[in-house]
């Protein structure tokens, strides 16, 4: 606190890493589309379009090759990018993509332009880390993770037999839907009882089933496979299974309305709201208040007399009241990938709004 050269420092190290880090992504993506032509190496007849991609490259370069690189960065780190104004780390005096030799003279496109630099540079370097760590494991930086047998991320391998198992499932849960008549989707649409379920849980079974395998079930999907690495659900524990996979779909169903909610709020607002602030404000500001109790209120009667979990259909599923006819293993797939990544969007949405005050669409300067 209180040190300015400190901070000055520290950001414009921030900032040169990033800006490393955005070559280095990019450097990263073109190569697998395109490759210079001719030699990188005639004396040792390389070409461009022998040195493979990723990491594999380190070891292909010659020795000549990288001395050549770490010279040209420090020619450019002590004599070529000198520091021009010390109140401003990372300028250089280049302007525009260090090229250009003019800087951007409107102050409001200035400050939002060196934001933009400065969020994309921490994105670049999460994305790079990202892609070494996937490529030394699988050997691409786009492998795929089956090849990493070994990952720690993984609770359990799954064996030829649980594989088959959940090949047979498929097929007779593709037969009973074939079998279905329309009455059964009604019924299913219909208001349901208050009974939770089974005897262990919100979406459990009366019976144990000691054949069940949670890593051949619905969700266990590329990129991670099976990742229940804290280990919650066991095998033979088809109720504990049932009640964490309903939780999972209900979060899921409230992220995915949450996220969309927080970027359409800041730009459509219901009559009488309209003077009610966008963001977690909202909830904390009359009319918004009110609508958050009414809100509170319906959900919990959704809850708990509507749609109720029922021990003899999948968890979630509460029927096809609109009638899309969708209700299938691969929309049920995507509903999951959608909900799971929602979570993070929405966590991601009030964490930042939490730091800086700005709403989902104010985080990016618009």
């Amino acid at each position: 606190d209180g040190d300015v050269e400190d901070f000055r420092r520290r950001r414009e190290t921030e900032i040169k890493h990033g800006r490393v880090a955005m070559y280095a992504t990019m450097g990263y993506i073109t190569p697998e589309y395109y490759k210079f032509p001719g030699y990188l190496a005639p004396s040792s007849n390389l070409k461009f379009v022998d040195v493979p991609n990723g990491l594999k490259a380190i070891s292909v370069v010659p020795a000549q090759g990288w001395v050549q690189w770490v010279a040209l960065c420090g020619l450019y780190e002590f004599v070529v990018n000198e520091p021009v104004k010390p109140e401003e780390p990372g300028n250089y005096g280049k302007g525009w993509l260090g090229i250009s030799g003019k800087s951007v003279e409107d102050p409001a496109k200035r400050t939002r332009g060196l934001n933009s630099e400065i969020a994309n540079g921490r994105l670049a370097m999460m994305a790079i880390m990202g892609m070494f760590f996937q490529d030394g494991l699988t050997g691409s930086a786009w492998g795929d993770w089956s090849l990493y047998t070994d990952s720690p991320l993984r609770a359990e391998p799954v064996s030829a037999a649980a594989a088959a198992a959940a090949a047979a499932a498929k097929a007779a849960s593709a037969t009973k839907a074939a079998t279905k008549t329309g009455a059964a989707v009604a019924a299913a649409a219909g208001a349901g009882s208050l009974t939770k379920g089974g005897k262990e849980g919100v979406a459990g079974t009366d019976a144990p089933k000691p054949s069940f395998d949670p890593a051949v079930q619905l969700g266990a999907m590329p990129p991670l496979g099976y990742f229940d690495p804290a280990g919650f659900s066991k095998k033979g524990d088809e109720s504990g299974f049932r009640t964490l996979r309903a939780a999972e779909i209900k979060h899921g169903r409230v992220a995915m309305m949450a996220a969309l909610g927080a970027v359409v709020q800041h730009y459509v607002k219901f009559p009488g709201f309209e003077k009610v602030p966008s963001g977690l404000s909202a909830v904390l500001t009359p009319p918004g208040s009110y609508g958050m109790v009414a809100l509170f209120i319906v959900a919990g009667a959704l809850e708990l007399g509507v749609w109720t979990e029922d021990p003899s259909k999948e968890p979630g599923n509460f029927g096809d009241p609109v009638g899309l006819g969708q209700y299938n293993e691969d929309m049920r797939a995507r509903e999951l990938n959608n909900g799971r990544f929602a979570m993070f969007a929405a966590l991601g949405i009030i964490s930042a709004e939490l730091v800086t005050g700005k709403d989902a669409i104010e985080q990016f300067g618009l």
